[in-house]
């Protein structure tokens, strides 16, 4: 029998994180999915740890949220768990693959799943898949799985790695009503951001052939 939860981003970064870390800490033997869509959708569109920076919801300032969202698969991956990974609804044979991966592996297992929200992030419903393919491409949401400590990119991220090969991130911010109070010092604010995270990868790519 293989244990699943599902939970929101509210439900995991913020309400639930004491015990999914409890839980982690222990080697719970279970499979933990977070659908992140990047606020308290269900209430009202409240910002959650998970909003991202310059983000519009009910719950912050009229020009957005002023922190970037909490890195939860980073959180948990420094729990030494066997298996972290991050995913995409707009990619669903990449969740497939994940899910099957991890009910092979014994312990706790995190996948992190980006989820697009149409009227929380202000956008048309038939846009639902280009949008999240849109926060893979211009590497805002990078693919990856951490297999007891080895990273690897999954194939969409993977050429990625060459920055001229990402879109642009205004592509991926200027199509949502959430993001319509960014200054061109947020979108510069974005691009350090992105930059910032993908160095990481790099160093977490370069160990992992190393190794």
């Amino acid at each position: 029998v293989t244990c699943v939860a599902f939970a929101g981003d509210g439900g995991t970064t913020d309400i639930g994180i004491q015990g999914l870390s409890g839980a982690a800490e222990r080697r719970t033997n279970f499979i933990y999915a977070c659908y992140d869509n990047e606020a308290y959708m269900n209430t009202g569109v409240q910002r959650s740890g998970s909003t991202p920076y310059g983000s519009f919801t009910t719950t912050t300032p009229i020009y957005g949220k002023t922190e970037h969202k909490k890195n939860m698969p980073k959180i948990l991956e420094a729990h030494d768990i066997p298996y972290v990974a991050t995913s995409c609804a707009a990619y669903p044979l990449d969740i497939y693959a994940k899910f099957k991966r991890a009910k092979e592996i014994k312990g706790t297992k995190y996948i992190h799943i980006l989820s697009p929200c149409p009227p929380g992030w202000g956008f048309s419903t038939k846009d639902t898949i280009k949008m999240g393919k849109l926060a893979v491409e211009t590497g805002f949401w990078p693919l990856y799985e951490i297999e007891n400590g080895k990273f690897s990119l999954s194939t969409p991220s993977k050429r990625l790695l060459d920055p001229a090969k990402r879109k642009p991130i205004e592509e991926y911010l200027s199509t949502q009503k959430r993001f319509n109070r960014l200054s061109n010092e947020d979108i510069e604010e974005y691009k350090r951001y992105i930059n910032q995270s993908w160095e990481y990868i790099k160093s977490k790519n370069l160990t992992t052939q190393l190794l």
